[in-house]
């Protein structure tokens, strides 16, 4: 067996105990873990923190899973091809709306396409995997960040910047989480022009196996292709939603 450096064994451990928590935590819960010191706990955090790993709420200094391991989740869902799993729901939807069909993961304030589908006869707009875009005027950014936890939600808000896309983006804050709320009421989103004018996109959250939302999936047409048919297609991207979810084992 392979020698064990105790210093990062303690860190994941660290890393384990705030995920299986479903509140902050603070430094002396999470020593009571441990048979070490509060002070050597307290310079592991420090270290974690620094990189990212871990999150300190400035205001009740607990601690949670930092964004770091947001975009290694992401990357591990493209490593691990987590698509293969949901390629069939990708085909569906696409065979359904002849659209540009997309599975994406929330990277700080972007959105990242971490696999894509397209129809044949429609190739206007070509979408690799890899895309980024911004995360608060697209249906898929929109949907990621509307099934955030609130604490996670402020602190992605510090980093965004609604710059004004086209005549129909959402540039006031208070307007902005209004319509995030709707989003989750409604369990999906929509872009109506918000990022490339012309271009209508819709997006359902997908939950994992701990119910919360890890991906987006969604369409992105020509105002003239999609709108005539927009109800028809909001069900489409909801019920594909909901089978994606069911894949990854939402639990019912």
């Amino acid at each position: 067996m392979a020698k064990v450096i105790q210093s990062l064994e303690r860190g994941l451990r660290i890393l384990e105990i705030l995920a299986k928590s479903d509140r902050p935590l603070s430094l002396n819960e999470i020593t009571q873990h441990f048979s070490i010191d509060k002070s050597s706990i307290f310079r592991l955090l420090g270290t974690l923190v620094s990189y990212n790993f871990v999150h300190q709420d400035p205001n009740t200094k607990k601690y949670m899973l930092g964004f770091k391991i947001m975009e290694l989740s992401g990357a591990f869902g493209e490593q691990t091809k987590i698509e293969t799993f949901l390629r069939p729901v990708l085909k569906y939807v696409c065979e359904k709306t002849h659209q540009n069909t997309h599975l994406a993961v929330l990277n700080g304030p972007e959105v990242v396409f971490i696999a894509v589908e397209q129809p044949r006869n429609n190739l206007s707009m070509h979408i690799s995997v890899g895309t980024r875009e911004p995360a608060f005027p697209t249906a898929l950014g929109k949907v990621l960040l509307a099934f955030m936890e609130a604490e996670g939600k402020e602190s992605i808000f510090q980093d965004i910047r609604l710059h004004k896309y086209t005549e129909n983006t959402i540039t006031s804050l208070n307007n902005y989480k209004k319509h995030l709320d709707q989003i989750v009421h409604s369990k999906y989103a929509l872009d109506n022009e918000e990022y490339r004018p012309g271009v209508v996109c819709i997006a359902a959250p997908v939950f994992n196996h701990r119910g919360s939302v890890e991906y987006s999936i969604g369409i992105s047409g020509s105002r003239e292709q999609v709108l005539p048919h927009l109800q028809e297609y909001i069900a489409i991207i909801k019920d594909a939603g909901i089978e994606a979810s069911r894949l990854l084992g939402q639990p019912q």
